[in-house]
């Protein structure tokens, strides 16, 4: 009598660990997934800071272009530096001046924006912050503002806190300068920056920010892509550039 088996055959029964020869076991494949997302929390790291520090670069070459179009502006405008601007609802406080945009040193744009009374229209430059394009590089000199469109002029205008022991810029000790003419005159002409990496870094929480100490200060700066901080140029009487890191 012929018995015929049932079982499979030894190539198709089931490994030690429950799969098929030749095949990943549950044991393994766990064990791949755990390598592979270790690799990855070592290498996701390294790839935000080259992020990072490729934004600071573009920072950088972005904030180098409107130094030039103030030059340009200096040379075309009797050495006179466009005015710091502030605004309650039609613009950005520090907003990078329009007559660069106008003068056609900077690219510009007409907008409708909204405000408290209805829409309006306004003219403003278009480079925006790599790190906050809702907002553009911010621009501050001492001497005129205009404030909520009214021109307002030293030593009611715009100020600058610059370090006492300039251009050693690391000083806590330091003053505003308005360019009052009964005031002596700022060593720093304008101050330009980023916000830089993290909006909400801690360097911007100080009182020293809120009653308006930045950008100067070497202590506001990011200092490379594992910091916070502002990416910032200014520039001294003598039209010397400085920068952060």
């Amino acid at each position: 009598m012929t018995t015929t088996s049932t079982s499979a055959p030894r190539w198709a029964r089931p490994g030690r660990w429950g799969c098929l020869p030749g095949g990943f076991a549950l044991l393994e494949l766990l064990v791949v997934v755990a390598i592979v997302a270790l690799l990855a929390s070592l290498l996701l790291p390294g790839l935000r800071h080259a992020r990072v520090a490729a934004r600071i670069v573009r920072a950088h070459a972005e904030l180098r272009q409107v130094d030039v179009a103030l030059q340009m502006y200096l040379d075309a405008n009797r050495d006179r530096l466009p005015p710091t601007r502030s605004s309650c609802s039609l613009r950005q406080d520090f907003e990078l001046p329009v007559e660069l945009g106008v003068q056609r040193m900077l690219p510009y744009e007409t907008a409708m924006v909204r405000t408290g009374y209805g829409e309006a229209q306004v003219d403003r430059v278009t480079l925006p912050d790599v790190f906050a394009p809702h907002l553009t590089y911010k621009y501050r000199a001492p001497g005129p503002a205009i404030i909520n469109d009214t021109l307002a002029e030293p030593p009611f205008g715009a100020s600058l806190w610059v370090p006492n022991a300039f251009p050693d810029v690391s000083s806590a000790e330091g003053r505003y300068y308005t360019n009052a003419r009964d005031e002596p005159p700022s060593p720093v002409r304008y101050a330009l920056w980023s916000i830089g990496p993290d909006p909400e870094s801690p360097k911007f929480r100080s009182t020293a920010v809120r009653i308006g100490k930045a950008p100067v200060p070497r202590f506001f700066w990011c200092r490379g892509a594992t910091d916070t901080g502002m990416v910032t140029h200014f520039m001294d009487r003598a039209g010397r550039q400085y920068q952060s890191p």
